[in-house]
C-alpha cells in the first residue's frame, strides 16, 4: 500500500503519539504532549490548528501542522510547526512529499509561509531551501528541548504582494543590515536608505504603572481608539508554548501606564514558562511620551518578576520610533519578515522585524548550517557579540546619576567611547586650568580633588564615581586638580567623541544634559542653603 497524505483527525491520536515518541523520545520537557486527551483535541482542530500526516501501511511517517493565530487578525500567514519526521521519512520521500503538499495549500490560500527550524538540524534546512524557503532570521536560545537551542526562521512567498516598504533608516544600522541581506536573498527590490535622524521614545516619564488582565487592557485600548494610536506591534502569531507550541499556558497579561487619570499607553504580553520568555503581542500609545516607559517597565518586569531568559516582540517597519526605543533598551533584530503584516490602508503588506532582548550570556552555537543560514546567523552573532563587549563598563555607567534614564543599548554605545588608563600613586590626572576635554570614571582605586597643590582634598572619588564631567561638557578650564592617591584604573572619554555620539543619538544627549543640569541645580541648592 502506497503512502497517502491526508488531514489528521482525533482517530489518529494513538498513531500520532507513537510518531511523537519515535521522533522526540519520551522526555520532552512539556509532558502535556503525551496526554492522549490533548492529542485528540489538537488533531481534531479544536484549538484552531490543522494537522496533516503521511500514512504508509497503517503507520504515520510524518506530521506537520498549520498553527492557528493567538488573536484574530488579517495577516496572511501560514505558520508551520509541530513537524515530526521519522528517520525513514528522509529516505522514503515522506518528509519532502508532506512539505510539498502543505506548500500547495499555502499557495491556494494565497498566504506567506513561515517555519522554525532548529539551528542544529541541517537536513531540515536543506529540505526547506530545496522547496523555495529562504532563511530570514536566527534567534539564539529560543527553545528548550534537552538543552536550550537556537532557531532559524524560514519563509516562503507564494504570491506577489503590494508592499509598503519604507526607506531603511540609517539610524537603525542593525535592522538595515539584516533587511538588505534578507531582501537580496528573496530576490526582492532593496529598500533605499534615508538619513532621517529617527529618535526613540523617551524611556522615563512621571507615570504610574498597573499590571492587569487582558480584558482590562482590551477595554483600555478600545477607549484609546478615538485618539487613533498608531499600530506598531504585529501580534496574533501562535501563542503555543515551547518547541511544540502547546496552547493553554498562563493567561495573557498587560501593563498600562497613566498620568493620573489619563491613559498613556499599554502593552499586552504572554509569559511562556516552558521556554522562560515573555512575548509582547500588542501595544498602543496615546502620546509620544508613554510607550517608552511602558516598554522599559515590561522588560524589567520580565527579568525581575518572571525570570525570563528573553523578551521578544514583532515590530512594524513603519514604526521607527518604537524600533529605536527598543534598540535603546537593548533589543536586537533577529529576523526580518517581508510583508508579514496586513494593513487595511491601501491594502498593503508591511515588513516586520522580530526583536529580542536576551537576559543571559550569549555564546555562538556550533552547528552545521547552509550557506544562506550561515550568512544570517553571522549577522545576528555580530550584534550579540557587540552587546557582550564592555559589560563591566556598562554596569559602572548604569549606577551613575549622569546616565540615569538611559537604556542598556544607549549605555553600550557610550561604553565604546571609553578607554582605560592606569595611574600610579600620587600621579596627577589633570591640573587646574587644563581644558576640560575628558571625563573620567574610577574603575579601581581612588582620586582626590584639590583646589590647590598641597591643599586639603575637597572630595575623594572611589570605584564607580565620575569626575571632571562638568568641564568635560562645556569645555571650560578645570577649576580644580585631580591626583590618584593609590594605583588606579580610570575610564576616559573624549568630549569630541561624546558630542559626535550625541548628535547621532539626540535622546541620549538630551538625557545626559538634563542629568547634568539637575546635578548643578542640586549643588547650587546645597551651597546656598542657610546653615541649620
Amino acid at each position: 500500500m502506497g503512502a497517502i497524505i491526508r488531514q489528521a483527525s482525533a482517530a489518529d491520536s494513538t498513531a500520532w503519539l507513537e510518531l511523537l515518541k519515535s521522533t522526540l523520545g519520551s522526555d520532552y520537557p512539556d509532558r502535556q504532549v503525551y496526554d492522549p486527551a490533548w492529542v485528540k483535541h489538537q488533531l481534531a482542530g479544536l484549538g484552531g490548528d490543522e494537522t496533516w500526516v503521511v500514512e504508509s501501511n497503517g503507520r504515520l511517517e510524518a506530521s506537520l501542522s498549520f498553527l492557528g493565530p493567538s488573536l484574530p487578525n488579517r495577516n496572511p500567514i501560514a505558520n508551520l510547526g509541530r513537524d515530526l519526521l521519522r528517520a525513514e521519512a528522509w529516505t522514503n520521500g515522506s518528509a519532502k512529499a508532506l512539505l510539498t503538499k502543505m506548500m500547495e495549500m499555502v499557495t491556494e490560500r494565497r498566504q506567506l509561509a513561515i517555519a522554525r527550524v532548529l539551528a542544529s538540524d541541517n537536513p531540515r534546512q536543506i529540505l526547506y531551501e530545496q522547496l523555495g524557503f529562504v532563511c530570514v532570521g536566527f534567534q539564539p536560545c529560543k527553545h528548550t528541548l534537552r538543552a536550550r537551542e537556537g532557531v532559524l526562521f524560514y519563509v516562503c512567498h507564494t504570491q506577489p504582494q503590494k508592499h509598503a516598504r519604507l526607506p531603511l533608516s540609517e539610524s537603525l544600522p542593525q535592522v538595515s543590515e539584516l533587511a538588505i541581506t534578507v531582501l537580496n536573498n528573496l530576490e526582492m527590490a532593496p529598500a533605499p536608505s534615508v538619513r532621517d535622524g529617527a529618535t526613540g521614545y523617551p524611556l522615563q516619564a512621571e507615570v504610574q504603572f498597573e499590571e492587569t488582565l487582558f480584558a482590562n487592557y482590551q477595554q483600555a485600548r478600545d477607549q484609546a481608539k478615538s485618539q487613533n494610536p498608531p499600530t506598531e506591534i504585529s501580534g496574533g502569531g501562535s501563542l503555543g508554548w515551547g518547541w511544540m507550541r502547546i496552547v493553554g499556558g498562563a493567561p495573557i497579561r498587560a501593563l498600562l501606564c497613566r498620568y493620573g487619570q489619563r491613559l498613556g499607553a499599554g502593552i499586552a504580553f504572554a509569559v511562556d514558562d516552558r521556554d522562560r520568555c515573555m512575548r509582547i503581542i500588542d501595544g498602543f500609545g496615546t502620546d509620544d511620551l508613554s510607550m517608552g516607559p511602558v516598554l522599559n517597565r515590561a522588560v524589567k518586569l520580565a527579568q525581575e518578576k518572571y525570570n525570563a531568559v528573553y523578551v521578544e516582540v514583532d515590530v512594524l517597519m513603519t514604526a521607527p520610533r518604537f524600533l529605536k526605543c527598543a534598540e535603546q533598551i537593548g533589543f536586537v533584530p533577529v529576523a526580518y519578515l517581508p510583508g508579514f503584516h496586513f494593513r487595511d490602508v491601501g491594502v498593503t503588506h508591511v515588513d516586520v522585524v522580530k526583536l529580542v532582548k536576551l537576559n543571559l550570556a550569549y555564546g555562538p552555537e556550533n552547528a552545521t548550517l547552509t550557506t544562506h543560514a550561515k550568512t544570517i546567523t553571522e549577522i545576528v552573532d555580530r550584534t550579540f557579540h557587540d552587546q557582550k563587549a564592555g559589560v563591566a563598563i556598562i554596569n559602572l555607567l548604569r549606577g551613575l546619576s549622569i546616565f540615569e534614564g538611559l537604556g542598556d543599548g544607549e549605555l553600550r554605545k557610550i561604553s565604546r567611547l571609553f578607554t582605560q588608563k592606569l595611574y600610579r600613586a600620587d600621579e596627577r590626572v589633570f591640573a587646574k586650568g587644563d581644558s576640560g576635554s575628558e571625563a573620567y570614571i574610577v574603575m579601581r582605586g581612588q582620586v582626590d580633588i584639590l583646589l590647590e597643590e598641597g591643599a586639603k582634598p575637597i572630595a575623594s572619588m572611589g570605584n564607580g564615581q565620575i569626575l571632571g564631567e562638568l568641564a568635560f561638557l562645556d569645555g571650560a578650564p578645570r577649576t580644580a586638580l585631580a591626583v590618584a592617591t593609590q594605583p588606579s584604573i580610570l575610564l576616559v572619554v573624549q568630549r569630541e567623541a561624546f558630542n559626535d555620539l550625541a548628535q547621532r543619538e539626540p535622546h541620549l544627549g538630551m538625557v545626559v544634559m538634563r542629568n547634568v543640569a539637575l546635578e548643578l541645580s542640586n549643588r547650587l541648592r546645597r551651597t546656598t542653603a542657610p546653615p541649620r
